[in-house]
């Protein structure tokens, strides 16, 4: 697979899971989403930005600034660091590392 049909790949990948996503939420059959499901998409997609911001060595938004609202950052933010075993001092400590 080429870089091109690797990047359309992902590509429609990403819009379908976005789209099954707001299907959910807009119908709220939440039940039928599992999850296993969420915590892989999750996971593959924390990676994945993790592992493009440290070989570009640039930050970049992973959401747009106004795609999540405080409450849903705060709930994936917590639940991110708990599933880490690392706390608000830890974070701290890693903001510092980049000055």
């Amino acid at each position: 697979m080429t870089t091109s049909e690797h990047g359309a790949g992902f590509s429609a990948a990403a819009a379908a899971i976005a789209t099954a996503a707001d299907e959910a939420l807009a119908s709220g059959t939440l039940n039928g989403v599992s999850e296993a499901d969420i915590a892989t998409a999750l996971t593959a997609l924390g990676k994945l930005y993790a592992a493009k911001v440290e070989k570009s060595d640039k930050i970049f938004p992973p959401v747009a600034s106004d795609a999540l609202t405080a409450t849903e950052t705060a709930v994936l933010v917590s639940e991110l660091l708990r599933a880490a075993d690392l706390n608000v001092f830890d974070l701290a400590m890693w903001f510092r590392r980049a000055s």
